[in-house]
């Protein structure tokens, strides 16, 4: 399983984004006049961990998750259910094992050519298992 899928299934599972966003999760851009509030995955980041003896399997990999919405309040509220559901998760599922997500800051801000409201969050998340 890849790292991005992973994440979907996360968040799309959890009940506080799906209660706001549903199953409108996307992977690097949301799409054409979208069905909001969304999510968008970006994967812009990523290393192998290594010992002295050699690589150690395991890795990181910077995520950049945006909840896209009409309104500031949607798009906090949204950021705010992403957070609880990333934000210190562990787990496994298809062969990827994810030792650890950890959320490394937040912005807000206005995009005046679409007219939507973004709550932007960088995850670093700890992987071991299948290539993410």
């Amino acid at each position: 399983m890849t790292l991005g899928k992973y994440l979907r299934l996360l968040v799309t599972t959890d009940a506080g984004v799906a209660a706001l966003a549903a199953d409108r999760v996307y992977t690097e851009v949301l799409p054409q006049s979208p069905a909001l509030p969304a999510v968008v995955f970006t994967e812009v980041a990523g290393g192998e961990d290594y010992a002295l003896d050699g690589p150690t399997g395991a890795g990181t990999r910077r995520v950049q998750v945006d909840a896209w919405a009409k309104t500031r309040a949607e798009a906090t509220a949204l950021g705010a259910a992403l957070s609880a559901a990333l934000s210190g998760h562990d787990g496994a599922a298809g062969g990827l094992v994810v030792e650890g997500v950890f959320l490394l800051d937040e912005r807000w801000d206005f995009d005046p050519a679409t007219g939507l409201y973004r709550t932007g969050q960088d995850y670093e998340v700890w992987v071991a298992g299948e290539s993410p």
